[in-house]
């Protein structure tokens, strides 16, 4: 509830003033499709995007009118409903091919069909409410944005402690020798990816929805690293699986089982850290040293076998990720990793040697 409290006051002030206004400056009576207008319109979403209000706004005018104009000509009963519901929403199709806008379309022009005339004004007047509405949820959304970095910085922390607990699992599975315990990791980091998904899409569509807000109200530095994270996070958590699914077998043929398991419990140390510098909004960049020096040791020679190398040339994937989220370049990130000769190259399958 106290996420929702702003977009929640913001949408309820916007159908209040929105009826205000038809009222007391319009001079209708009782303009109830300016408040439904504005609300359905903005709603409590933390999605506020213009395209998206305007689409909302559009579906209810349009709904409006088709209402207005079906019940003018033939009246209302079950067989207008079937008219107008079916004539709003092909209107609406033929606009714009957003589904929102044709349910609400179709859903306000049952309304106005079912109500009584005199309820809510008649005529060209109840679409102008709507109208009044729609453009106030607009004006709305372009400044006064929510601002979703919160419930992105709780995502982020919540992404990377998935990475950070599925990685813990595989060492702990490596160095008791439970295989089944790296399968539940594999299970866990399968499952995580809504929460990955969610925060991209937040992110994307937080910078959408403040494109047109002054700039004193909006966050877009906050919000662009918050979505390179989202994309480097995605990245990590796909070599996660990849290390997870490879990690029991490579194991059993390694003399290195508890050295991979201390190097993947600090990958899984660094992405706790990750995690609370994320959600937190502090500075990542401290927490460099720890990956550096992961980083420096995962050389493939030094380990037995091409699929224990295959693992870890996997590893120093992970690593430039999660070292680009303290802030390095892809090519800082790349060059702390330690050189692999070409030797170890030459055995390696070609999509793993970049």
């Amino acid at each position: 509830m106290r996420g929702d409290a702003w977009p929640i006051v913001t949408g309820a002030l916007a159908a209040g003033a929105a009826y205000g206004i038809a009222h007391w400056v319009v001079g209708h009576e009782i303009p109830m499709f300016a408040a439904i207008a504005a609300w359905v319109s903005l709603g409590f979403s933390a999605d506020r995007r213009p395209r998206k209000v305007a689409e909302l706004a559009l579906g209810v005018t349009v709904g409006v009118a088709a209402g207005e104009v079906v019940g003018a000509v033939i009246g209302s009963g079950p067989v207008q409903i079937f008219v107008v519901l079916a004539a709003a929403v092909a209107v609406a199709r033929l606009i714009d091919g957003a589904a929102m806008l044709a349910m609400q379309a179709g859903v306000q022009s049952v309304v106005v069909i079912a109500l009584p005339p005199t309820l809510g004004g008649d005529g060209i007047g109840r679409w102008l409410d709507a109208l009044i509405g729609g453009a106030l949820a607009l004006l709305v959304a372009s400044l006064l944005p929510i601002d979703v970095r919160r419930r992105a910085r709780n995502l982020a922390s919540s992404g990377l402690t998935e990475v950070s607990l599925t990685l813990a699992d595989v060492a702990r599975g490596i160095r008791t020798g439970d295989e089944e315990t790296v399968d539940d990791a594999l299970t866990r980091a399968r499952g995580s990816q809504g929460v990955i998904d969610e925060w991209s899409t937040l992110v994307r569509d937080a910078l959408a929805a403040t494109r047109f807000t002054p700039s004193r109200l909006r966050h877009d530095a906050d919000l662009l690293r918050l979505q390179r994270a989202a994309t480097l996070c995605d990245r990590a958590m796909r070599n996660t699986r990849v290390i997870t699914r490879r990690a029991w077998t490579a194991a059993q043929e390694m003399t290195e089982q508890e050295r991979l398991a201390r190097l993947l419990a600090t990958l899984s140390q660094s992405a706790a850290d990750l995690a609370f510098a994320l959600g937190s909004g502090s500075e990542p960049s401290g927490l460099r040293h720890q990956l550096l020096a992961v980083a420096a040791e995962l050389d493939p020679p030094t380990f037995t076998g091409w699929r224990a190398q295959t693992l870890v040339v996997l590893m120093r994937s992970l690593v430039v990720d999660l070292l680009e989220m303290t802030g390095m370049s892809a090519e800082q990130a790349r060059r702390a990793l330690a050189e692999i000769g070409p030797d170890v190259e030459d055995d390696l399958p070609p999509r793993l040697t970049g």
